[in-house]
């Protein structure tokens, strides 16, 4: 199987590709993304993509792919509003026009968040932008449409690459792990959806800490 992973330098990100790269049944592991992830394996391809409002030039790539995990994505505050709608929606619009061209039979895992309002009735920006972003998958033409809504995310393998709000909700996830889960266990269930697919189309967090534990 060939895997496509977009934002595999971030904190999650960053495990789905090791996954992947681990994974016996994938034999090719493509990442897109601004930087590249420094790792190096018989695996792994790596492109440098900086117009991520057009990927025409990307769908050789995503043509022949079985399985897209779409992790990319930017925490509220880091960018101004307009560039935090851009990244959420637009960029992930501009990859599922591509898709639905090319590659309609992909599975696509999309990594989300709790309480991320389809509808946009939020009084949040951030619930409305994940939730928009879901709509315009579910939307789409795609046949494998997976959504992952996690909590907390405690870092694994990557905790330079916590942000501040990974930081400030690090007490409360010790205190309350049901609120969350581990990186490296939402990145596990994402793969593991994404190789044999699943009953549910949404996973709240709940459903992935219990699926994390199975395997």
């Amino acid at each position: 199987m060939k895997a496509i992973v977009f934002g595999g330098t971030g904190m999650v990100g960053s495990e789905v590709l090791q996954l992947c790269l681990d994974a016996p049944e994938i034999t090719q592991v493509v990442t897109i993304g601004r930087h590249l992830t420094g790792l190096s394996h018989p695996k792994l391809k790596e492109i440098e993509h900086q117009g991520f409002l057009d990927f025409t030039v990307m769908e050789k790539e995503l043509v022949d792919a079985d399985i897209c995990y779409y992790c990319l994505g930017v925490y509220q505050g880091q960018v101004t509003k307009e560039m935090f709608w851009q990244i959420t929606v637009g960029y992930l619009e501009a990859l599922l026009g591509s898709l639905e061209k090319v590659n309609p039979d992909i599975r696509f895992c999309l990594f989300s968040g709790r309480g991320a309002s389809p509808f946009e009735r939020s009084p949040m920006m951030y619930p409305n932008a994940k939730g928009r972003a879901e709509a315009k998958l579910s939307a789409s033409s795609l046949k494998g449409k997976y959504i992952f809504r996690p909590g907390i995310i405690a870092p694994g393998k990557v905790a330079s690459k916590q942000t501040l709000s990974t930081r400030l909700f690090e007490p409360i996830y010790k205190v309350l792990p049901f609120l969350g889960i581990d990186a490296p266990d939402l990145a596990k269930v994402m793969v593991s959806t994404g190789l044999v697919g699943g009953a549910d189309k949404v996973l709240e967090n709940d459903k992935m800490r219990k699926l994390s534990k199975l395997s």
